[in-house]
């Protein structure tokens, strides 16, 4: 009888646990829903320029969630932002600690550690984001790494990561803007005068894509278009730098 009551109460004490254990499960559950959902409102305001909005949801998802490596790597965003460089850092390394397999999080970290001058660290990062297999996205890392590249005049390192962009997605805007860039920036100007028509294939020419081309044919000599394409610059953007800079080679 005394082994049966002990077994019984052990079972009991069990039960309790169980039920204890769902209970807690269900509330963290809650809160982890809740705290998705305020990462996508915070999400929403800080791409529509609502930055305290933002910073509200985001602060109240990590309060929800604190061990949310997204609510981190998002709120890093808003610090990037804002010019809060410092605090950035710190919730974009918290962010890595949680998920630091997430490709997406190590892209942007990649990013605003090159915006600061971190080149060989964010080329660390953006290595792993090309190298998941699971990315969705990666001409997207490979996009950001071409362009960290170009900026510290690794030229051949950057035509290497756009290229590759490119052959997964082909129409990228972002990738065929940068490669005419890159072409201005290396002498080669028919380059450039490729890469930006397929450009203005895709999206509406805007001053700095004007500007790349009308740069490109001032080298090749083409000055009948690019006569074309100065009084083009003028007539949709008379009050831009790119056209103050197009009328002077006029002179």
């Amino acid at each position: 009888m005394i082994k049966i009551i002990k077994v019984s109460l052990f079972a009991g004490f069990i039960l309790l646990e169980a039920c204890s254990s769902i209970g807690t499960s269900k509330e963290e559950g809650s809160l982890r829903k809740a705290a998705n959902f305020n990462i996508q409102l915070g999400a929403g305001y800080l791409s529509q320029n609502k930055l305290s909005l933002a910073k509200k949801k985001l602060t109240k998802a990590l309060e929800q969630d604190p061990d949310n490596a997204l609510a981190h790597s998002t709120m890093a965003l808003l610090l990037e932002k804002v010019g809060e460089a410092e605090e950035a850092e710190k919730y974009y390394e918290e962010a890595i600690s949680l998920a630091p397999g997430n490709s997406e999080i190590n892209n942007n970290f990649g990013t605003f550690l090159c915006n600061q001058g971190r080149f060989d660290e964010a080329q660390e990062l953006f290595k792993k984001a090309i190298d998941d297999a699971y990315y969705k996205t990666p001409f997207v890392a490979l996009i950001n790494a071409g362009k960290c590249a170009m900026n510290n005049s690794k030229f051949e390192l950057a035509e290497s990561y756009l290229r590759k962009a490119l052959r997964i997605e082909p129409k990228s805007a972002s990738a065929l803007y940068l490669m005419a860039v890159l072409g201005n920036k290396t002498n080669r100007y028919l380059m450039t005068r490729a890469y930006i028509q397929r450009y203005h294939d895709i999206v509406s020419p805007s001053a700095q894509s004007l500007w790349v081309q009308i740069q490109a044919e001032q080298a090749l000599g083409d000055k009948v278009f690019m006569s074309e394409l100065i009084k083009i610059i003028n007539k949709k953007f008379p009050d831009s730098d790119e056209a103050g800079m197009s009328m002077r080679l006029m002179r």
